[in-house]
């Protein structure tokens, strides 16, 4: 999680969110964190920091490789 938020420039809690979210799907329990996360940390350094599909792309790919638990300590 240090190298996603150092990346992106983002507070490690908000990075640690975001890869919930993404692994959870989109429930709407998820969708009000998600908003409440990225707008309370700036939505700019989220999206001006590489991209938001980017940083999916890439959880998704720590997750293949290191397993859930693997990619949550990442």
């Amino acid at each position: 999680m240090l190298f996603v938020a150092a990346t992106l420039g983002i507070p490690e809690t908000l990075a640690t969110t975001i890869v919930n979210i993404i692994l959870t799907g989109s429930t709407i329990v998820s969708i009000i964190l998600a908003l409440t996360s990225i707008l309370t940390a700036g939505v700019s350094a989220v999206i001006l920091a590489g991209g938001w599909t980017a940083f999916i792309n890439l959880v998704k790919s720590k997750v293949a490789q290191l397993g859930l638990r693997g990619a949550i300590l990442w």
